[in-house]
Order: C-alpha cells, then sequence, then structure tokens
C-alpha cells in the first residue's frame, strides 16, 4: 500500500488585497497529522507554497499524486487558499453556466483551474484507491462578500470574479462545489463549507488558520484517527458551531467509503 498527499496553501497572491494568513500553518497542521499520526511516510508528502502554488505546479503535483495508483493505496490532496467561480467554458454546467475553481498563485482568469481540470486528472483513478480531497475555500455561489477588513481576525476565502465575468443573477442560482464531480467519479470530498457560504480564514489560539482545517486536525486528533469519515464530519461541524463559526463543512462520496475509517484502504482490500 503506498500513502501520498498533496499540500497546497497559498497565503500571499499578486495583488496584496487577496493576501490570506492561514493557509501556510493549514499545510503544516495537516503534514505534521498525516505524518505522525497516519504513517504517511516524508517522501511521499508533497507541498506547494505561497508563489511555488502555481497552476502548472498544482497541475503536476497532482499527476504525481494519482501517477501509478493502484488498490488499496491511500491518497491525499489538500488545498487552503481562495476559491471562486468562471463562466462555464465547455457547456456542461447546464443549471448555472459556472465553472468553480480554486485560485493559484498565478490565476489566470482567462485559463484558470476548474472543477473540470480536477476531474480530467483524477478521472482514470483506478478502483479500490482511497483518495481524499479536503478544501478548504470558499464554494460560495453568492461571492457578493468582500475579503473583509483586515482590522477584523477573520475573512472569507473567495476572490470575487473580475468586473462582468460573472453576472450576479447567476451566482446567486449555484449550488455545487469545487471538487463535486470528483466525489462522482469515486473520491471522498471535505468541503469546508456549504455552497451558500464563505469559509473562514481566522485567529486561532493566537495565529492564523483556515478554521475547517484546523478544527478537523483536532477532531482527528481526538478520535486518534480512529474514525469514518461519516463518524468524522459531525465532529467538526460541533468544534466550529461551538467557536463561532457559521460555516458548515460537506462530505460527498461514495455511501460504501464513507462508513470507512480514515485514510486508509477500503475495508474490503484490507482484510481480503
Amino acid at each position: 500500500m503506498t500513502k501520498k498527499a498533496l499540500l497546497v496553501g497559498v497565503n500571499r497572491y499578486p495583488a496584496p488585497i487577496n493576501s490570506l494568513r492561514g493557509c501556510l500553518n493549514d499545510v503544516a497542521q495537516v503534514r505534521a497529522l498525516v505524518e505522525s499520526r497516519l504513517a504517511f511516510p516524508p517522501a511521499g508528502v508533497r507541498t506547494l507554497t505561497d508563489a511555488r502554488a502555481t497552476t502548472a505546479a498544482i497541475v503536476a503535483g497532482l499527476r504525481w499524486l494519482v501517477d501509478g495508483a493502484a488498490a488499496g493505496d491511500v491518497l491525499l490532496f489538500h488545498y487552503s487558499g481562495h476559491g471562486s467561480q468562471v463562466d462555464d467554458r465547455n457547456g456542461d454546467e447546464l443549471d448555472d453556466n459556472l465553472d468553480e475553481i480554486i485560485c493559484p498563485f498565478d490565476l489566470d482568469w482567462d485559463q484558470p483551474f476548474t472543477d473540470d481540470n480536477l476531474y480530467a486528472i483524477l478521472k482514470d483513478l483506478p478502483a479500490g484507491a482511497n483518495l481524499s480531497v479536503i478544501l478548504d475555500c470558499c464554494h460560495s455561489g453568492t461571492g457578493l462578500r468582500d475579503l473583509g477588513d483586515p482590522r477584523l481576525r477573520r475573512s472569507p476565502r473567495f476572490v470575487d470574479p473580475p468586473q462582468g465575468s460573472v453576472p450576479g443573477r447567476l451566482r446567486l442560482r449555484t449550488m455545487r462545489r469545487f471538487g463535486a464531480r470528483a466525489a462522482q467519479r469515486g473520491a471522498i470530498l471535505l468541503a469546508a463549507c456549504r455552497s451558500d457560504q464563505v469559509a473562514a480564514d481566522a485567529s486561532i489560539d493566537n495565529d492564523y488558520h483556515g478554521a475547517f482545517t484546523y478544527y478537523l486536525c483536532r477532531a482527528l486528533e481526538r478520535a486518534n484517527c480512529a474514525t469514518s469519515y461519516a463518524g468524522l464530519l459531525p465532529q467538526v461541524r460541533r468544534l466550529l458551531a461551538r467557536n463561532g463559526f457559521e460555516q458548515v463543512p460537506q462530505l460527498e462520496g461514495p455511501a460504501r467509503l464513507l462508513e470507512q475509517t480514515v485514510f486508509t484502504a477500503p475495508v474490503e482490500l484490507a482484510v481480503g
């Protein structure tokens, strides 16, 4: 069994107004967890942060993640940064004409990294490989909140598209999130919030973190990583609510996989 992880975090974007504060801490926290508690070998964990987290580097990292994958392998993609939306490019988003995107350091609004791009890389993953996709970014369709007052202790992880590129009337209709197609294909998707919410970049324990990533790791540590995906989600939701965060994390994926222990090979393979 192979264990591999690609961890991406972007605090610093070319436009200072878009900068976040907790994403690099998210990467460090997840790396420490998977190496110390989940037996991911250090050589099997790759990180891309800030200026290194370009579109090309993320694409190459995802291809490395799934290259040579076989049944029983455990794979993890964690992204911490901004999310947004663009006009649908290939006519497959019939409900709202929008594609969900993540925002690499060198985000190109004309050639963004969309949910369709992620799906194209992951669609040939073999049956029996466990791929978890953890997204600590906004998947909201509203896009109506700004990036937050820098004097406040929290701000949303959403970048508003260029003016005129996504009509406001369409933004209000979207109900999907980045990673949904991967989940339909067999990946397990843990998302920071509902499609109509924003994900918080917040001051927690005297430092900045993505609230979702921080409490996800806390919940895993409390459970000694011996919990299912379905059992983990309510714990994370409770921790967020108890600490004053309105975002409600979401879990998607094949029902048979959501009941298995987190970041492990499918049960039928582990015992077979």
